[in-house]
């Protein structure tokens, strides 16, 4: 034996003893998150099946590699890494099992209703067409009555037009006439008033014997001359004596008797 022997004990030296080697035991954290998330797993699959699904499947992961580094006593929390590795497949296959199936969507409901799209676009489009059509065929009717009335209203101006024109035309001519009769009617009576002028002078600058004496224009006085009968005339004519109130002009040699059958005498003269 090496060493200084001792009663009742005996001892190593130094150079004889193991050195301790420590070992690494980390905190095992996927563990104690695999059973977190398996209980919140357990909470939502009565709420929310297919939403439970996900911590159920992220609570395995999590036991899986927990449990995988809590081999051989590298790691802490082995038990909690192997219950949450028994419990979150359970609690997998639940979620999975409450979670209502979702219907498979055939293509061919699909191509149905793809078809049944298209056939709705094509007939709104056809639709709109003949909408658009119609309206198109409306405004060009509504553009064609406007033209027309447009047309009937300047040929109704026209007409209008010409009517007064021509009535003017005739009021004109209407004028012209009454004008060229009125000159014609005051140049005749010009022309008479001269001629009885003229042959009342030569009545007056020689009385026609009594027995000449036309009666139908002359009379024969109280001295025996034949005297012109009273006459109407604008003024008064050559060898009148006096103006009778109806107009007339006399040619009486006497005072007495003159416009007798005339009214009167209005003025001598």
């Amino acid at each position: 034996m090496n060493g200084p022997a001792h009663p009742g004990r005996y001892e190593d030296p130094p150079t004889d003893r193991l050195p301790v080697v420590p070992i690494d035991r980390s905190r095992n954290r996927l563990a104690t998150a695999g059973i977190v998330l398996m209980l919140l797993a357990v909470v939502l699959l009565p709420l929310a099946p297919a939403v439970g699904t996900l911590p159920a499947l992220a609570a395995l992961v999590c036991a899986a590699v927990g449990a995988w580094r809590s081999r051989g006593g590298h790691a802490v929390n082995r038990g909690r890494a192997v219950t949450a590795l028994i419990g979150a497949p359970v609690v997998l296959v639940a979620a999975v099992a409450l979670t209502p199936p979702v219907a498979p969507v055939t293509a061919e409901p699909a191509a149905a209703e793809r078809a049944d799209a298209r056939a709705a676009e094509t007939a709104a489009r056809e639709r709109a067409a003949e909408e658009r059509a119609a309206t198109e065929r409306a405004e060009q009717e509504r553009l064609a009555q406007e033209l027309a009335a447009e047309r009937r209203a300047a040929e109704q101006t026209r007409a209008e037009q010409a009517e007064r024109e021509r009535l003017a035309e005739e009021r004109a001519e209407q004028e012209r006439a009454d004008r060229e009769r009125a000159e014609q009617e005051r140049a005749d009576g010009e022309r008479a008033d001269r001629e009885r002028a003229q042959q009342q002078r030569a009545a007056a600058a020689d009385p026609a014997p009594a027995s000449v004496c036309n009666s139908s224009t002359h009379y024969v006085n109280a001295d025996g001359n034949c005297i012109p009968r009273p006459t109407e005339a604008a003024s008064p004519p050559a060898g009148a004596t006096a103006q009778c109130k109806n107009g007339s002009y006399s040619f009486s040699q006497n005072r007495s008797g003159t416009c007798s059958r005339n009214g009167g005498v209005a003025r001598w003269l």
